[in-house]
């Protein structure tokens, strides 16, 4: 193949070595979960569980070889403490952003109460349906809109890669990017690759927790422009977390 030829499929393809930031994207490990008759904010900001402690361990061997320079994470503490996990194995810190929270599921539910209580056990369950239909948060009542996730995390996720880009030292031709993580959650994940890429749905995978996606970023895009692009070059890796029987969702 010609140099000019094998050098663009390169670029086009945002082969390793061309420059690019380099992204992982990891779901935080499981958190610990409100009984069943519990109202819908003991949900917003639980810590991880026993079991989500080792998952987030198990995510940061997995990710002890690689050249982090700074790790990200959702305020929330499932994540904060994944991250913290991560950050660790590389003498960083953690860098908390709550635009990387989690969609608000149960935003507009009034403090204290269900959202069956708040809408009823017929329009709750028609929900349910329409969830499994359209596959988009739209379809649960009082959520955060579908649109307005889907563009913050997006947006949120892309000022990170270029803030941090922004201060690093030139890459020589031919040299790997920078690489940093996000701990966040699997609703980000998936709303920035929805957006990324122009798909209507917001479930396109259900990541795993401590699952590992990654995500390559050229903050100038094919033609040279300010537009920029992200290419997903790993989905929901959970190989680490097979030995241990640690594999949840």
């Amino acid at each position: 193949m010609s140099d000019f030829l094998n050098r663009a499929l390169g670029r086009a393809l945002l082969s390793r070595g061309m420059g690019a930031t380099d992204v992982i994207l990891i779901r935080h490990g499981q958190q610990e979960r409100p009984g069943a008759d519990a109202p819908e904010s003991d949900a917003f900001d639980p810590p991880l569980s026993e079991l989500g402690r080792a998952q987030a361990q198990a995510a940061a061997e997995a990710l002890a070889g690689e050249p982090l320079q700074a790790v990200f994470a959702s305020d929330l503490r499932r994540a904060s403490e994944t991250g913290e996990a991560i950050a660790a194995r590389h003498g960083l810190g953690v860098e908390a952003d709550e635009r990387l929270r989690e969609v608000g599921i149960f935003e507009r539910v009034p403090p204290g109460a269900s959202i069956m209580d708040t809408v009823g056990q017929t329009a709750a369950q028609a929900a349910a349906a329409d969830l499994v239909r359209t596959r988009k948060w739209d379809a649960v009542p009082l959520s955060e809109s579908s649109d307005a996730f889907r563009r913050g995390a997006h947006a949120a996720i892309w000022d990170i890669v270029r803030t941090f880009a922004r201060d690093q030292p030139p890459v020589e031709e031919g040299e790997p990017g920078p690489t940093i993580a996000i701990a966040c959650h699997g609703g980000i994940i998936n709303a920035f690759l929805a957006q990324e890429y122009g798909i209507a749905i917001d479930f396109l995978f259900r990541p795993v927790h401590a699952g590992i996606t990654r995500v390559r970023f050229d903050l100038q895009g094919p033609l040279d422009t300010e537009a920029g692009r992200a290419m997903m070059v790993t989905g929901n890796e959970h190989a680490h977390l097979v030995p241990g029987g640690l594999v949840t969702y």
